[in-house]
C-alpha cells in the first residue's frame, strides 16, 4: 500500500552535519533514517575516503559513533547485490559491488552514497530489522527491490505485510527523461521515444506488488531542489555525493 508523501526534515543546519531525517520513523519505530545534504560530500574515491570526503566521513562518525559503533557502506555498481550484516565489529566497513544492506542488529548504521538515485529505506518495526537499497533505473530493472525485500524476510522470518518502506530523496520524474530502451527494461513493455521516469513511483508500484505493508515517498527532488542536494544529472556530472543512512541505535 502506498501511503502518500512523508517529508524529510532538516537536522543540524549550519555548523553541524546538515542532514534530512524522517521524524516519524524515529518517533514511531525507534529507527534513525536520513540523508546528508549538499553541504558535505561523501564521494567514495578510495579506501578509506580521501580529501573533502574524508573530512565528511570523520564528521559523520563524530555525530553517530555513540549510538552506532559500526558503519557499513557499499561501492555501488547499480546492481542487485544485498548483504545481510550480523556483526561487522566497531568500525567503518566498505563492500565492493554492493547496492543493498540489511541488518537486525542495533548499533549498525547502513549507508549508501547517492546523487539522483533513490535511497530505499526498509524496516520491520516489530522485529527491529532495517534495510537500505540504492536504486537507479538499472538496479530497479534488475530486481534490487525484490532482492532487498527477500533479504529482509531472511532475517525476520515474517511477512512482507510487516515491512514499511520509504522512497527517499532523489531525482523526480519531471527532471528525469530517459530513452525508450530504459523504459522497456524497467517496465518490460514496448516504448517509443524519450519519456519521463518517476523512479519513486515505479519503486512504490513494485513494493505494492510484493505486498509490502506501507510505502511512502519523499517530496524532495535532488535536481530541482538544488542547491540543497547533490544531483548528478542536474550538475552534468560534477556533483558530489550525499550519504543515505538507516539504523537502530544502541540503547
Amino acid at each position: 500500500m502506498t501511503g502518500g508523501l512523508a517529508e524529510e526534515l532538516v537536522v543540524a543546519s549550519g555548523a553541524g552535519l546538515e542532514r534530512y531525517e524522517i521524524p516519524a520513523w524515529r518517533d514511531q519505530f525507534g529507527v534513525v533514517a536520513g540523508i546528508t545534504s549538499a553541504a558535505s560530500d561523501f564521494t567514495l574515491a578510495g579506501t578509506p575516503p580521501r580529501g573533502e570526503a574524508r573530512s565528511s566521513w570523520d564528521q559523520f562518525r563524530t555525530v553517530f559513533s555513540g549510538s552506532f559503533p559500526a558503519v557499513v557502506v557499499g561501492y555501488q555498481s547499480h546492481g542487485t547485490a544485498v548483504v545481510v550484516h550480523r556483526d561487522p565489529g566497531s568500525n567503518w566497513q566498505a563492500w565492493q559491488d554492493v547496492d543493498g544492506h540489511v541488518t537486525e542488529a542495533p548499533g549498525i548504521l547502513l549507508a549508501a552514497t547517492v546523487a539522483d538515485c533513490i535511497p530505499i529505506y526498509l524496516t520491520d518495526p516489530e522485529r527491529r530489522a532495517v534495510g537500505l537499497l540504492h536504486a537507479g533505473w538499472r538496479g530497479l530493472a534488475g530486481g534490487i527491490v525484490e532482492q532487498g525485500v527477500a533479504a529482509m524476510l531472511s532475517v525476520t522470518g515474517s511477512s512482507t505485510a510487516d515491512i514499511v518502506s520509504h522512497c527517499g530523496i532523489g531525482i523526480c520524474g519531471d527532471c528525469y527523461e530517459v530513452g525508450p530502451e530504459v523504459v522497456e527494461r524497467v517496465f518490460s513493455r514496448p516504448a517509443e521515444g524519450p519519456q519521463p521516469l518517476d523512479l519513486r513511483a515505479a519503486i512504490a508500484e513494485r513494493m505494492t506488488r510484493l505486498g509490502v505493508g506501507l510505502t511512502t515517498l519523499s517530496p524532495w527532488c535532488s535536481a530541482h531542489h538544488a542547491p540543497r542536494f547533490h544531483s548528478h544529472r542536474g550538475s552534468k556530472g560534477s556533483a558530489g555525493r550525499m550519504l543515505a543512512y538507516i539504523g537502530v541505535p544502541l540503547a
